[in-house]
């Protein structure tokens, strides 16, 4: 890390997961590290910006800056740009900790923090309450009841999945048995994710603080839903995996995945016309990736979406529509939010001369080629608990053009 810049640290957690209790333990045992901190709650007053400085016994409160009455993944997003950049000016603090609302999801912030010049995003924490998972989280005890909160899930499926550190909270709440199984939820959320099991939100400070564990595009890649993919795609014998960054990949509704800057975009692997074998554990946490070379019909796949299964807790990936054949199109599910957006163009719809070119310098596209779709396919990597994968293939299947 370059000496001018100033490293960061990203919270980020459900309202009541234990935040601002594991901010305080740092801040009162910073071990040297000057930290300045900001806090983001979406009431007009910022509640955590006190109970950090009463936690943390701090008397000169310069050092936490409060961000209220927005959320700084989307309306507050310039203003902790500018707030964190007037921090490190003052030359006062070698760390700064942002602590998100529970409402916040961590990769558009992420991507803000990418901006800043003189600063480092060095680790990104999410922090999760195990009993909540247990009671609430999609393959839980229970599913939510609350129709106000009917998006807790995604959110929970965010915060886990983009994270370098992930801090398991008030696990004294569980028994062993419900441990095992919120683990088993996480490895197939986010597989090989660094994972602190605590209570009370006693976590050692160089696990939160200088840790270098942060790398955008290795934490992207690393979400269950983006490695499935990639191995249905390893599958074949040949290295097919290809992107369609020529076309002008255009940003979709809450898809920041294709984040500027960082040239990550869709790799889509061709692979036999069928599903992938999926991995479960003991406690029917299982993974499968649903792969066609048809098109889907519009108006089925929205009828299907609307009695989604409940116990998929993450879907993503590549389709595309009958009615629109030259456009990819992205399709997402966390919880129980359903999205789809534009991903860019299928090489297959582009002008001749530019195919040719295209498919010249990239054999391996070329040998994967369906003589009748080109590169078009769909493509789905789906996440959860007891999954009945012949009957959700089937009802997928009776989404597609005939």
């Amino acid at each position: 890390m370059a000496k001018n810049q100033t490293p960061m640290a990203l919270l980020c957690g459900y309202l009541g997961a234990g935040k601002t209790t594991l901010l305080n333990k740092v801040l009162t045992n910073q071990k040297g590290y000057k930290v300045a901190v900001i806090v983001n709650d979406i009431g007009e007053v910022n509640v955590d910006a006190k109970l950090i400085a009463d936690g943390a016994k701090i008397t000169d409160t310069s050092s936490i800056v409060p961000l209220t009455n927005g959320c700084i993944c989307c309306t507050l997003k310039t203003q902790l740009a500018q707030n964190i950049e007037n921090l490190i000016k003052t030359g006062k603090y070698d760390y700064i900790m942002i602590e998100a609302s529970g409402v916040c999801e961590p990769m558009p912030i992420a991507q803000e923090l990418e901006t800043i010049k003189n600063g480092k995003l060095d680790n990104v924490v999410g922090v999760v309450d195990a009993k909540r998972l247990v009671d609430e989280f999609a393959g839980g005890d229970k599913l939510l009841g609350d129709k106000d909160e009917e998006d807790i899930e995604s959110l929970l499926v965010q915060q886990i999945e983009f994270c370098s550190t992930l801090i398991i909270n008030k696990k004294d709440l569980v028994t062993d048995e419900q441990m095992n199984k919120v683990r088993a939820v996480i490895r197939a959320v986010h597989p090989g994710v660094k994972i602190i099991e605590t209570s009370h939100g006693d976590v050692p400070v160089e696990d939160i603080l200088a840790t270098g564990s942060f790398d955008f595009d290795t934490v992207y890649a690393s979400a269950g839903w983006c490695q499935k993919l990639e191995e249905a795609g390893d599958d074949d014998d040949d290295d097919d995996d290809h992107d369609h960054d020529e076309h002008g990949h255009d940003d979709h509704d809450h898809d920041e995945h294709d984040h500027e800057g960082h040239g990550h975009h869709h790799h889509h692997e061709h692979k036999h016309d069928g599903d992938s074998g999926g991995d479960e554990d003991e406690y029917g946490i299982s993974t499968f990736v649903y792969y066609r070379r048809t098109p889907f019909e519009r108006q089925l796949l929205d009828s299907f979406a609307s009695k989604w299964p409940a116990n998929i807790i993450r879907c993503k990936g590549l389709m595309w529509f009958a009615d629109e054949p030259e456009m990819a199109w992205v399709f997402e599910t966390s919880g129980r939010q359903i999205q789809a957006g534009y991903s860019g163009q299928w090489i297959a719809a582009c002008p001749p001369a530019e195919q040719k070119q295209i498919l010249a310098a990239n054999p391996q596209i070329q040998a994967e080629w369906d003589p009748k779709v080109g590169d078009r396919m769909i493509k789905l990597c789906i996440i959860g608990q007891n999954l009945d994968k012949a009957a959700i293939s089937a009802e997928l299947d009776k989404c597609l053009a005939k």
